[in-house]
Protein backbone atom coordinates (compact mmCIF):
# COMPACT_ATOMS: atom_id res chain seq x y z
CA UNK A 1 0.00 0.00 0.00
CA UNK A 2 1.01 3.57 -0.85
CA UNK A 3 0.10 6.39 1.83
CA UNK A 4 -1.39 8.21 -0.76
CA UNK A 5 -4.47 7.55 -1.80
CA UNK A 6 -5.85 10.42 -3.56
CA UNK A 7 -4.78 10.34 -7.51
CA UNK A 8 -5.57 14.33 -8.06
CA UNK A 9 -7.15 17.48 -6.76
CA UNK A 10 -10.74 18.46 -9.00
CA UNK A 11 -12.12 21.22 -6.92
CA UNK A 12 -10.86 23.03 -3.72
CA UNK A 13 -12.49 26.71 -2.36
CA UNK A 14 -9.85 27.39 0.86
CA UNK A 15 -12.11 27.18 3.49
CA UNK A 16 -15.15 25.48 2.24
CA UNK A 17 -14.97 22.57 -0.07
CA UNK A 18 -12.40 19.99 -1.71
CA UNK A 19 -13.20 17.19 -4.36
CA UNK A 20 -10.88 14.63 -4.94
CA UNK A 21 -10.52 11.32 -6.87
CA UNK A 22 -9.15 8.01 -6.16
CA UNK A 23 -8.94 5.07 -8.94
CA UNK A 24 -8.68 1.72 -7.29
CA UNK A 25 -6.21 0.06 -9.62
CA UNK A 26 -6.56 -3.48 -10.07
CA UNK A 27 -2.31 -4.04 -9.30
CA UNK A 28 -2.92 -2.66 -5.05
CA UNK A 29 -1.34 -5.38 -3.34
CA UNK A 30 -3.91 -5.23 -0.47
CA UNK A 31 -6.75 -6.33 -3.11
CA UNK A 32 -4.88 -9.93 -2.91
CA UNK A 33 -6.00 -10.34 0.46
CA UNK A 34 -9.31 -7.84 0.76
CA UNK A 35 -10.98 -10.34 -0.30
CA UNK A 36 -8.96 -13.33 -2.51
CA UNK A 37 -12.51 -13.78 -4.04
CA UNK A 38 -14.24 -10.05 -3.66
CA UNK A 39 -11.59 -7.96 -4.31
CA UNK A 40 -12.99 -4.60 -3.05
CA UNK A 41 -10.85 -1.55 -1.38
CA UNK A 42 -10.74 -1.68 2.52
CA UNK A 43 -13.44 0.42 4.55
CA UNK A 44 -10.96 2.04 6.65
CA UNK A 45 -9.10 2.95 3.52
CA UNK A 46 -11.91 4.73 2.44
CA UNK A 47 -11.74 6.72 5.85
CA UNK A 48 -8.63 6.89 4.76
CA UNK A 49 -9.39 8.68 1.48
CA UNK A 50 -11.81 10.73 2.86
CA UNK A 51 -9.59 11.89 5.76
CA UNK A 52 -6.83 13.12 2.68
CA UNK A 53 -9.15 14.99 1.39
CA UNK A 54 -9.86 16.81 3.96
CA UNK A 55 -6.35 16.98 5.03
CA UNK A 56 -5.79 19.43 1.94
CA UNK A 57 -8.50 20.87 2.32
CA UNK A 58 -7.33 22.14 5.80
CA UNK A 59 -3.26 22.58 4.15
CA UNK A 60 -4.77 24.96 1.64
CA UNK A 61 -6.96 26.70 3.58
CA UNK A 62 -4.42 27.84 5.99
CA UNK A 63 -1.13 28.23 3.91
CA UNK A 64 0.55 25.08 5.74
CA UNK A 65 0.83 26.99 8.93
CA UNK A 66 1.03 24.37 10.91
CA UNK A 67 3.72 21.24 10.20
CA UNK A 68 1.09 18.86 11.59
CA UNK A 69 -2.32 18.11 10.44
CA UNK A 70 -4.07 14.77 11.78
CA UNK A 71 -7.39 12.76 12.05
CA UNK A 72 -8.77 13.35 15.80
CA UNK A 73 -11.90 12.03 15.57
CA UNK A 74 -14.37 10.51 13.15
CA UNK A 75 -17.64 9.75 13.83
CA UNK A 76 -20.78 8.35 12.40
CA UNK A 77 -18.67 6.86 9.65
CA UNK A 78 -21.58 4.55 7.80
CA UNK A 79 -20.05 2.60 4.84
CA UNK A 80 -23.29 1.52 2.55
CA UNK A 81 -21.35 0.35 -0.63
CA UNK A 82 -18.28 -1.20 -2.45
CA UNK A 83 -15.07 0.44 -4.36
CA UNK A 84 -14.19 -2.33 -6.80
CA UNK A 85 -10.94 -2.99 -9.14
CA UNK A 86 -11.05 0.00 -11.94
CA UNK A 87 -13.33 2.22 -10.52
CA UNK A 88 -13.07 5.79 -9.33
CA UNK A 89 -13.69 6.63 -5.91
CA UNK A 90 -15.25 10.03 -5.42
CA UNK A 91 -14.32 12.21 -2.46
CA UNK A 92 -15.72 15.57 -0.88
CA UNK A 93 -15.26 17.02 2.31
CA UNK A 94 -17.21 20.26 3.19
CA UNK A 95 -15.66 22.54 6.51
CA UNK A 96 -18.72 22.57 8.63
CA UNK A 97 -16.75 23.97 11.84
CA UNK A 98 -13.59 26.11 13.02
CA UNK A 99 -12.52 25.75 16.56
CA UNK A 100 -9.10 27.03 16.62
CA UNK A 101 -6.44 24.40 15.68
CA UNK A 102 -9.64 21.97 15.17
CA UNK A 103 -11.56 21.95 11.80
CA UNK A 104 -14.95 19.73 11.54
CA UNK A 105 -16.16 18.70 7.95
CA UNK A 106 -18.27 16.25 6.88
CA UNK A 107 -17.12 13.92 4.28
CA UNK A 108 -18.01 11.32 1.90
CA UNK A 109 -17.64 9.33 -1.21
CA UNK A 110 -18.92 8.55 -4.31
CA UNK A 111 -19.04 5.73 -6.98
CA UNK A 112 -20.82 6.18 -10.15
CA UNK A 113 -22.71 8.93 -8.13
CA UNK A 114 -23.73 6.78 -5.35
CA UNK A 115 -22.72 7.52 -1.76
CA UNK A 116 -20.61 4.79 -0.71
CA UNK A 117 -19.20 6.07 2.50
CA UNK A 118 -20.05 9.09 4.59
CA UNK A 119 -18.31 10.72 7.78
CA UNK A 120 -18.00 13.78 10.15
CA UNK A 121 -14.73 14.30 10.54
CA UNK A 122 -12.49 16.12 13.44
CA UNK A 123 -8.48 17.20 12.14
CA UNK A 124 -6.02 18.51 14.15
CA UNK A 125 -3.47 21.09 13.32
CA UNK A 126 -0.32 22.08 15.52
CA UNK A 127 3.31 22.64 15.53
CA UNK A 128 5.52 19.93 16.02
CA UNK A 129 8.15 21.98 17.91
CA UNK A 130 5.19 22.73 20.42
CA UNK A 131 3.93 19.36 21.06
CA UNK A 132 7.00 17.00 20.24
CA UNK A 133 10.31 19.46 21.32
CA UNK A 134 12.46 16.01 20.49
CA UNK A 135 11.12 16.30 17.04
CA UNK A 136 11.27 20.07 16.21
CA UNK A 137 14.76 19.50 14.19
CA UNK A 138 12.41 18.01 11.16
CA UNK A 139 9.83 20.56 10.90
CA UNK A 140 11.11 22.47 8.15
CA UNK A 141 11.43 19.23 6.13
CA UNK A 142 7.83 18.62 7.13
CA UNK A 143 6.99 21.97 5.99
CA UNK A 144 9.02 21.99 2.87
CA UNK A 145 8.14 17.95 1.86
CA UNK A 146 4.49 18.72 2.56
CA UNK A 147 4.41 21.62 -0.16
CA UNK A 148 6.42 19.55 -2.51
CA UNK A 149 3.40 16.71 -2.18
CA UNK A 150 0.49 19.02 -2.48
CA UNK A 151 2.18 20.62 -5.99
CA UNK A 152 2.34 17.02 -7.13
CA UNK A 153 -1.40 16.02 -6.34
CA UNK A 154 -2.91 19.54 -7.29
CA UNK A 155 -1.61 18.67 -10.45
CA UNK A 156 -2.79 14.88 -10.24
CA UNK A 157 1.07 12.97 -11.37
CA UNK A 158 0.88 9.58 -11.12
CA UNK A 159 3.15 8.99 -9.04
CA UNK A 160 5.42 10.03 -6.13
CA UNK A 161 9.06 10.69 -6.58
CA UNK A 162 11.31 10.50 -3.35
CA UNK A 163 10.80 14.53 -2.15
CA UNK A 164 14.09 14.42 -0.75
CA UNK A 165 15.82 11.10 -1.81
CA UNK A 166 14.52 10.15 1.95
CA UNK A 167 13.37 6.64 2.28
CA UNK A 168 12.64 4.10 5.02
CA UNK A 169 11.49 1.44 2.64
CA UNK A 170 15.27 0.12 3.67
CA UNK A 171 15.11 0.69 7.38
CA UNK A 172 15.54 -2.42 9.26
CA UNK A 173 15.73 -0.68 12.45
CA UNK A 174 12.82 1.19 14.19
CA UNK A 175 13.99 3.32 17.02
CA UNK A 176 17.41 4.10 19.03
CA UNK A 177 17.22 3.59 22.91
CA UNK A 178 20.26 3.42 23.85
CA UNK A 179 24.10 4.99 21.95
CA UNK A 180 27.17 5.82 23.90
CA UNK A 181 29.97 7.60 21.70
CA UNK A 182 32.43 5.24 19.88
CA UNK A 183 31.29 2.02 22.10
CA UNK A 184 27.96 1.03 21.77
CA UNK A 185 24.01 1.07 20.00
CA UNK A 186 20.95 -0.56 20.79
CA UNK A 187 17.95 -0.35 19.14
CA UNK A 188 14.52 -1.33 18.70
CA UNK A 189 13.15 -3.35 15.50
CA UNK A 190 9.05 -4.36 15.22
CA UNK A 191 8.96 -7.67 13.76
CA UNK A 192 4.89 -7.37 11.94
CA UNK A 193 2.95 -9.31 9.86
CA UNK A 194 2.12 -6.94 7.48
CA UNK A 195 6.20 -6.06 6.17
CA UNK A 196 6.32 -7.38 2.68
CA UNK A 197 9.20 -9.73 3.30
CA UNK A 198 7.54 -11.77 5.61
CA UNK A 199 4.52 -12.59 3.31
CA UNK A 200 6.08 -15.35 0.67
CA UNK A 201 9.10 -16.19 2.64
CA UNK A 202 8.34 -19.23 3.90
CA UNK A 203 4.27 -20.05 3.38
CA UNK A 204 2.93 -20.46 6.39
CA UNK A 205 5.28 -20.17 8.79
CA UNK A 206 6.51 -15.90 8.17
CA UNK A 207 9.43 -15.40 9.89
CA UNK A 208 11.66 -11.96 8.98
CA UNK A 209 14.53 -13.68 7.01
CA UNK A 210 17.51 -13.92 8.98
CA UNK A 211 19.65 -11.63 6.20
CA UNK A 212 17.55 -8.96 6.45
CA UNK A 213 18.70 -9.24 10.94
CA UNK A 214 21.87 -9.02 9.67
CA UNK A 215 21.43 -5.31 7.60
CA UNK A 216 19.58 -4.14 10.77
CA UNK A 217 22.57 -4.95 12.97
CA UNK A 218 24.84 -3.47 10.58
CA UNK A 219 22.65 -0.32 10.28
CA UNK A 220 22.98 -0.02 13.74
CA UNK A 221 26.86 -0.49 14.21
CA UNK A 222 27.19 2.13 10.36
CA UNK A 223 25.53 4.66 12.82
CA UNK A 224 27.44 3.75 15.44
CA UNK A 225 30.63 3.94 13.47
CA UNK A 226 29.63 6.93 11.37
CA UNK A 227 28.77 9.53 14.46
CA UNK A 228 32.31 8.71 15.81
CA UNK A 229 33.58 10.62 12.81
CA UNK A 230 31.14 13.50 12.43
CA UNK A 231 29.67 11.07 9.60
CA UNK A 232 32.20 12.19 7.57
CA UNK A 233 32.95 8.68 5.83
CA UNK A 234 31.20 6.48 4.06
CA UNK A 235 30.84 3.52 5.73
CA UNK A 236 29.90 -0.28 4.10
CA UNK A 237 29.27 -3.29 5.57
CA UNK A 238 32.57 -5.59 4.05
CA UNK A 239 32.34 -8.67 6.11
CA UNK A 240 30.39 -10.71 8.19
CA UNK A 241 32.49 -12.93 10.18
CA UNK A 242 30.25 -15.36 12.10
CA UNK A 243 26.91 -14.95 11.77
CA UNK A 244 25.11 -17.76 14.35
CA UNK A 245 21.10 -17.42 14.52
CA UNK A 246 19.63 -19.53 17.32
CA UNK A 247 15.70 -18.76 16.86
CA UNK A 248 13.33 -17.29 14.33
CA UNK A 249 11.93 -13.96 14.40
CA UNK A 250 8.73 -14.08 14.15
CA UNK A 251 5.27 -11.51 13.54
CA UNK A 252 4.76 -9.80 16.70
CA UNK A 253 8.56 -10.14 18.25
CA UNK A 254 10.61 -6.89 19.07
CA UNK A 255 13.81 -7.27 18.57
CA UNK A 256 16.83 -5.57 20.39
CA UNK A 257 19.82 -4.93 18.53
CA UNK A 258 23.14 -4.00 19.78
CA UNK A 259 26.38 -3.25 18.01
CA UNK A 260 29.38 -2.73 20.10
CA UNK A 261 32.74 -1.38 18.71
CA UNK A 262 35.60 -3.95 19.56
CA UNK A 263 38.62 -2.55 17.44
CA UNK A 264 39.05 0.37 15.32
CA UNK A 265 41.38 0.56 12.36
CA UNK A 266 42.87 3.00 9.92
CA UNK A 267 40.53 0.82 7.24
CA UNK A 268 37.34 0.65 9.72
CA UNK A 269 35.88 -0.76 12.52
CA UNK A 270 35.09 -4.15 13.51
CA UNK A 271 31.54 -4.45 15.68
CA UNK A 272 30.31 -7.76 17.85
CA UNK A 273 26.47 -7.76 17.67
CA UNK A 274 23.79 -9.34 18.81
CA UNK A 275 19.97 -9.57 18.50
CA UNK A 276 17.86 -10.09 21.41
CA UNK A 277 13.99 -11.37 22.53
CA UNK A 278 13.19 -10.13 25.50
CA UNK A 279 16.21 -11.79 27.67
CA UNK A 280 16.52 -14.85 24.62
CA UNK A 281 19.34 -14.26 22.76
CA UNK A 282 17.84 -14.43 19.38
CA UNK A 283 21.56 -13.52 17.04
CA UNK A 284 25.16 -13.18 17.45
CA UNK A 285 26.71 -11.26 14.18
CA UNK A 286 30.52 -10.43 13.94
CA UNK A 287 30.94 -7.87 11.23
CA UNK A 288 33.46 -5.18 9.97
CA UNK A 289 32.57 -2.04 8.84
CA UNK A 290 34.80 -0.36 6.27
CA UNK A 291 35.12 3.28 5.30
CA UNK A 292 35.69 3.51 1.70
CA UNK A 293 37.73 6.41 1.59
CA UNK A 294 38.93 7.29 -2.21
CA UNK A 295 39.81 3.57 -2.93
CA UNK A 296 36.53 2.96 -5.46
CA UNK A 297 36.63 6.05 -8.33
CA UNK A 298 32.85 5.21 -8.95
CA UNK A 299 31.89 6.66 -5.81
CA UNK A 300 31.51 9.80 -5.78
CA UNK A 301 29.97 11.77 -2.81
CA UNK A 302 28.04 10.72 0.06
CA UNK A 303 25.89 7.42 -0.15
CA UNK A 304 23.12 9.56 1.39
CA UNK A 305 23.00 13.05 1.10
CA UNK A 306 23.82 14.90 4.61
CA UNK A 307 20.63 16.63 4.61
CA UNK A 308 18.40 13.00 4.88
CA UNK A 309 21.28 11.59 6.69
CA UNK A 310 20.43 14.32 9.53
CA UNK A 311 16.33 13.35 9.05
CA UNK A 312 16.45 9.74 9.38
CA UNK A 313 18.81 10.15 12.80
CA UNK A 314 16.47 12.49 14.20
CA UNK A 315 13.42 10.07 13.46
CA UNK A 316 15.14 7.60 15.22
CA UNK A 317 15.95 9.17 18.21
CA UNK A 318 19.57 9.47 17.94
CA UNK A 319 19.93 12.84 19.25
CA UNK A 320 17.07 11.99 21.83
CA UNK A 321 19.24 9.76 23.71
CA UNK A 322 22.79 9.88 22.23
CA UNK A 323 25.39 10.54 25.00
CA UNK A 324 29.61 10.99 25.03
CA UNK A 325 31.66 8.40 27.01
CA UNK A 326 31.60 10.91 29.92
CA UNK A 327 27.25 11.07 29.77
CA UNK A 328 27.35 14.54 28.18
CA UNK A 329 24.73 14.99 25.34
CA UNK A 330 25.88 14.28 21.88
CA UNK A 331 25.85 17.47 19.04
CA UNK A 332 24.59 17.31 15.86
CA UNK A 333 27.80 17.36 13.25
CA UNK A 334 28.53 20.52 11.22
CA UNK A 335 28.19 18.06 7.93
CA UNK A 336 25.11 17.40 9.02
CA UNK A 337 23.22 21.06 10.15
CA UNK A 338 25.39 22.80 6.65
CA UNK A 339 23.38 19.55 4.30
CA UNK A 340 20.10 20.69 6.22
CA UNK A 341 21.11 24.31 5.32
CA UNK A 342 21.35 23.53 2.06
CA UNK A 343 18.03 22.11 2.22
CA UNK A 344 16.24 24.35 3.13
CA UNK A 345 18.00 27.56 0.83
CA UNK A 346 17.42 24.64 -2.29
CA UNK A 347 13.59 24.36 -1.29
CA UNK A 348 10.92 26.22 -3.33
Amino acid sequence: MRARLIDRITNLEPGKHIEAVKHLSSAERYLDDHFPRFPIMPGVLMLETMYQAAYWLVRRSEDFAHSAVVLKEARNVKFSGFVKPDQDLIVTADIKKQDGDRTTLMARGTVDGEVVVSARLIVEAFQLAERYPLRAGVENYMHRTVRQQFARVEAGAAEDPPLAGLSMRWMWIDRITEFVRGERCVVLKNISLTEEPLSDYLPGFPVLPNSLIVEGLAWTGGILVNEQRGFQERVVLVKVNKAVFHRPALPGDQLRYSAVIEGVQSEGAFLRCTSHVGDELQAEVDLFLAHLGDRFEEVEGDLVDPADTLILLRVLGLYDVGRTPEGEPIDVPQKLLEGERRAQTASP
